[in-house]
């Protein structure tokens, strides 16, 4: 896919760049420390070296050092850091890390940094909600999205089926694909890795209207919606509409393979899908954003939110402002060119107003970005043992997927564990 920038866009661009105080101006000599993963991946790297590189290129002043942790030692490397107080000036952060680092002090308000206005015309307001912590904002969107539902629509027309609108019309189209595809998983849900498995069957928990906890940390799991919500997965595996002992990985094949109608995922799965079917960018036809089924219409659908954010710590370094080098640091990941270059690349999505209008043709990414805006926070990530109390309510939900307890029983022993254990914040 290409997608250029017109001459209005590029205009808007430079308008909004200046709506941030005076980012361009020149700066005697600073320091600026980014810590992140993405550029130490494979697929983005190339890219990312080269956008830090064009940084430094327009930036001789500053002294920029670029730190990189894989994604999973984030977080641990992160407190490291605020214990030794070791500079550190822009964190890129996971949307789901961001509650807890806000309960432990140490992280600047973005609004103080750039002003709200700045922000509020410059990104998208699906994104700028998942910045949203402890009723401040903490975080400026780099990519955003939702995880929520992706369908292949080649097997749906195959079988002679639509998306469905409904638990119940998922669970008979679901039918239908398996009666003429014997071997196929209709929907992908995790059940080898129980993280994972708390993560996607949230959505089936969140859209019969159970929460596993409330406001104040109480545990609420052990409801009627909960136990529904669990039965109906019970019965989706029972019945081999869920083929168990596969994860997302292997379900991000599957599908790309048509035997798999249906599964969770951010809005990468186009770029899995183009890479795992060996076509590219042909394969896009197949793949499509899709509502979680609701239970009953008129409920609006749930997704999870998911989305790359740049944070900013007030330990180690110096204060960052919107003219100094982190704010041009911000901006120079901001510019719509850079957002839409990661985006070809990456298949990430765009956080900017003026990027996503550049991408108005593309149905999956608009589609996507407009189910984004039920996205909710992930219900776990706001606590400190998240990991823990994660893996009690995968364990128990494949317990009761795998048909080794009943659902009522699997939802009575995850309150009670996650009771026994209590969240911390």
């Amino acid at each position: 896919m290409t997608n250029r920038l017109t001459r209005r866009h590029t205009l808007v661009a430079a308008g909004a760049a200046l709506a941030a105080p005076s980012l361009a101006r020149a700066q005697a000599a600073e320091s600026l420390t980014y810590l992140g993963w993405s550029h130490t991946e494979a697929g983005s790297k190339p890219f990312l070296d080269g956008v830090f590189g064009e940084f430094k290129a327009a930036n001789p002043s500053v002294r920029f050092e670029t730190v990189g942790v894989p994604f999973g030692q984030m977080e641990t490397t992160v407190f490291l850091r605020k214990r030794s107080n070791q500079r550190t000036d822009v964190i890129q952060m996971q949307e789901r890390w961001l509650a807890t680092f806000v309960a432990a002090g140490g992280m600047i308000d973005v609004d103080k940094i750039f002003g709200a206005s700045y922000l509020d015309s410059t990104f998208h307001p699906n994104a700028l909600a998942q910045a949203r912590a402890r009723g401040g904002r903490y975080g400026v969107p780099w990519v955003s999205g939702s995880t929520g539902l992706v369908a292949n629509t080649k097997l749906l027309a195959e079988v002679g089926v639509r998306k469905p609108e409904t638990m119940d019309e998922l669970l008979d189209t679901m039918r239908k694909v398996k009666r003429a595809k014997p071997n196929s998983s209709p929907l992908g849900i995790t059940t080898k890795n129980t993280s994972l498995t708390q993560l996607e069957t949230q959505l089936f928990f969140w859209q019969f209207g159970a929460r596993f906890f409330d406001a104040s940390g109480k545990v609420t799991i052990d409801s009627d919606a909960a136990r529904q919500a669990l039965s109906l997965l019970a019965t989706m595996t029972k019945e081999g509409l869920i083929v168990p002992g596969n994860d997302r990985f292997d379900f991000r094949r599957l599908f790309a393979q048509e035997l798999v109608a249906f599964y969770p995922d951010p809005p990468l799965a186009r770029a899995f899908a183009r890479a795992q079917s060996g076509q590219g960018e042909a394969y896009d036809r197949n793949i499509s954003p899709m509502a979680t089924p609701v239970v009953k219409r008129g409920d609006e659908p749930v997704s999870i939110q998911w989305s790359h954010l740049l944070a900013f710590p007030d330990f180690g370094g110096a204060k960052p402002t919107a003219d100094g080098a982190v704010g041009r640091f911000v901006a120079h990941l901001a510019k719509p060119e850079t957002q839409l270059a990661y985006f070809r690349t990456a298949g990430v999505f765009p956080t900017t107003k003026v990027a996503l209008s550049a991408l108005a043709s593309d149905s999956y990414v608009t589609e996507w970005v407009g189910l984004s805006q039920y996205a909710r926070p992930d219900e776990i990530a706001q606590f400190s043992n998240g990991p823990q109390l994660r893996d009690v309510i995968g364990e128990e939900v494949v317990a009761a997927m795998l048909g080794q307890k009943s659902p009522g029983d699997a939802i009575a022993s995850m309150s009670k564990r996650l009771t026994d254990i209590g969240p911390k914040t």
